[in-house]
């Protein structure tokens, strides 16, 4: 599939993917990358320019309304109705969706309960913080029955505690339905996934399991300098990461000449195990050690 916007813009290019109907998948990649065009295109928001897409079976193009029934999406930078209280906002937006009184009322307690703002429903939206809105948003989109429920950036502006129960209700509903979101938050993708997809520049450059994602890795550790110093004669790779340093050590003897080294010259580091996270940046910067 390829989307091509005004001035020969190359949003994506080639993207090619299958995906089960059950579970969480987390779309990363940096800004750019062509996340949100992929999710407007698989919501029916935009066409792809060559290509094809189905959701569920059915062609985004041709058979839109019944991709558009059966799904339920928080785009990114959504904001909610702010003259509306938080439980009218999710009430009238399950009423627009087809949902007769009785099962939105229902739905939107339900909801709200699990998203910690049932005793915020009074308030009006326009009262909210900015993380209390997203959290109305993602209360709109979940308490719609859906197959797919598909959500662009959905923790952004998140505390950490109330990021996480998101992802508490996130888990029990991907085990009846299919979610698929898009995070700059690789912990995130790390702790929520069964499938991580990985793109840049419009292309997809890995996709598997946050098991199977890391097995590729042959690194065991990395190193951040906490200065922007010179380590030649190491033999270690490095990634420049904002401006700094990551080593990234492959054994436990390597491990011990690199931090020897270090110790040596009285420089400061910090020592974390590889994650998902750093996959992401060897793929990204195209890493030559990876």
């Amino acid at each position: 599939m390829v989307k091509v916007y005004p001035g020969n813009v190359i949003a994506l290019d080639g993207v090619s993917l299958s995906i089960s109907r059950k579970g969480i998948v987390c779309l990363v990649g940096p800004n750019g990358a062509g996340k949100t065009t992929l999710i407007k295109i698989l919501t029916t928001l935009t066409k792809p320019t060559k290509g094809r897409a189905e959701v569920l079976g059915y062609d985004v193009v041709r058979e839109y309304e019944a991709v558009r029934k059966r799904t339920s999406l928080v785009p990114q930078d959504a904001s909610p109705e702010l003259y509306l209280t938080v439980y009218e906002h999710v009430y009238w937006y399950l009423r627009a969706r087809g949902l007769p009184s009785d099962a939105s009322k229902k739905l939107a307690r339900e909801y709200l309960e699990k998203l910690g703002l049932w005793e915020y429903r009074d308030r009006v939206c326009a009262k909210l913080s900015g993380g209390m809105r997203q959290r109305v948003l993602i209360a709109s989109a979940l308490a719609v029955p859906a197959e797919i429920y598909f959500l662009d950036e959905p923790t952004v502006g998140l505390d950490p505690l109330a990021r996480r129960e998101v992802w508490e209700v996130l888990k029990e509903v991907s085990k009846y339905s299919l979610i698929f979101l898009t995070t700059h938050y690789m912990e995130e993708a790390e702790a929520l996934s069964d499938l991580v997809v990985m793109i840049n520049k419009g292309r997809l450059v890995e996709v598997g399991s946050p098991g199977e994602l890391l097995g590729k890795v042959r690194h065991r550790y990395k190193v951040i300098l906490e200065e922007h110093v010179g380590i030649e004669g190491t033999g270690v790779k490095t990634v420049e990461v904002g401006g700094g340093r990551v080593l990234y050590i492959e054994n436990d003897i390597e491990l011990s000449q690199v931090l020897k080294y270090l110790v040596s010259r009285g420089l400061g580091f910090t020592l974390k195990p590889v994650s998902l996270e750093d996959l992401f940046i060897m793929r990204v910067k195209s890493y030559e050690g990876r």
